[in-house]
């Protein structure tokens, strides 16, 4: 376990409830990949289960999906079925986010061939969500770990797609369900959060397509918001929020969640 710099007393709750656990006791604040690369570095085991520190479950369902990985072997990455709190499904599998799948998004708003979870049967998918995903040792040495880089959203697409492209699998596996509450760490900053989501997506299209390629799924991808936004218009805080993604799809200026996170370890340091 790593604690990302808590103030909250979690290193010394942790051990004191569960001693056999290794807390790793990070005294700065990274990102998403940044501190999942820490833990896989201090590990061994043949596989790695990456999750949240906002899900939970009944039954974690290791035993099943190491099972699955070591029946199929170019399987690198597994991602469970994740709900809400209140069991409604959570899309937490879809395709590779290209100019093409973003061009099919914006014409039929997002409602065709994109998601691709749901369902009781496991399937091979292009990239699940990073929340609860458990992962094959051999072949993140392979092609490497998470690209930090990214530093809060598009890394567990980045690192799927660099898997695909080794000749690895990814697969959805809905026969496990994790509950994923949605850390509210950033709902007071939704302009910050949606900067950096944003940021991480221009990213991932410049590393994986041509420019013109990756300022074509940004164009499609912003278009989508703004039409929601002109849909949703008698909800002013969500066509405020759709305004703001379609912004951010052109450019975005204003700082993301990085900054609150260097902002904070410049204190720590000073």
């Amino acid at each position: 376990m790593l604690d990302n710099a808590s103030e909250d007393g979690s290193v010394d709750a942790v051990r004191a409830a569960f001693p056999d656990v290794q807390v790793i006791a990070q005294e700065h604040r990274a990102g998403f990949g940044a501190n999942h690369n820490t833990v896989i570095r201090a590990t061994s085991g043949r596989y790695v289960y990456v999750l949240n520190e906002d899900t939970t479950s009944d039954a974690w369902g290791l035993d099943r999906m190491v099972a699955h990985l070591d029946a199929n072997p170019r399987v690198a990455a597994l991602g469970p079925r994740l709900v809400y709190p209140d069991g409604r499904l959570q899309d937490s599998a879809w395709r590779f986010p290209s100019p093409a799948v973003a061009a099919l998004g914006l014409v039929t708003l997002g409602r065709a061939a994109v998601k691709q979870s749901g369902g009781s049967a496991s399937r091979d998918v292009d990239w699940v969500m990073g929340a609860a995903l458990l992962l094959r040792r051999e072949a993140l040495d392979a092609v490497g770990l998470f690209d930090e880089g990214f530093f809060i959203y598009s890394e567990e697409t980045d690192l799927c797609r660099r898997l695909r492209r080794a000749g690895w699998r990814t697969r959805y596996f809905p026969q496990v369900t994790v509950v994923h509450h949605e850390s509210q760490f950033s709902s007071g900053i939704p302009e910050r959060r949606v900067n950096e989501m944003w940021r991480s997506r221009h990213r991932y299209w410049r590393k994986h397509h041509s420019p013109a390629g990756a300022r074509l799924a940004a164009l499609c991808t912003g278009a989508q918001y703004g039409l929601r936004a002109l849909l949703g218009a008698r909800d002013r805080e969500f066509a405020a929020r759709m305004r703001l993604h379609a912004r951010d799809a052109l450019r975005v200026e204003g700082p993301g969640l990085r900054e609150l996170a260097d902002e904070w370890n410049r204190g720590r340091s000073s």
